[in-house]
């Protein structure tokens, strides 16, 4: 499919690669109008021109490219940092574990209750 033609505006052209990047940025509609000096009616009937959809369509359709990315990134960070993959275990799975927690609770109890033995009995089993 040949790319349509650039949207000729006051401070830059729009093309459709510029376009879903500043789409995917998560940039409003009117952010884009001054990022390129146009208005929105031109922006609309080109919009409809490249995509043959309207712009309140594409728009949003778009954005979730940037929402993805963000999210690769994120697991990206995840492999590298321990912290992160805690906060995010934390966060998206609250309580989880927590009944293995309470048993490990008990263990490390019972584990420094024994440390706590009187001399005389530690004499005993260790002569």
């Amino acid at each position: 499919m040949n790319d349509p033609p650039a949207l000729r505006g006051l401070r830059r052209d729009l093309t459709r690669e510029i376009f879903e990047e500043l789409a995917a940025l998560q940039c409003e509609i009117a952010e884009i109008l001054g990022y390129i000096g146009t208005t929105r009616d031109k922006l609309e009937r080109w919009c409809r021109r490249t995509y043959r959809k309207p712009l309140s369509d594409m728009i949003p359709m778009i954005r979730q490219d940037g929402l993805i990315a963000i999210r690769r990134a994120s697991f990206e960070q995840l492999k590298k940092s321990a912290t992160i993959i805690s906060q995010q275990y934390n966060r998206f799975l609250p309580g989880a574990g927590a009944e293995d927690r309470a048993q490990a609770d008990e263990a490390i109890r019972a584990f420094t209750g024994m440390i706590g033995v009187p001399e005389e009995q530690v004499r005993e089993l260790f002569p």
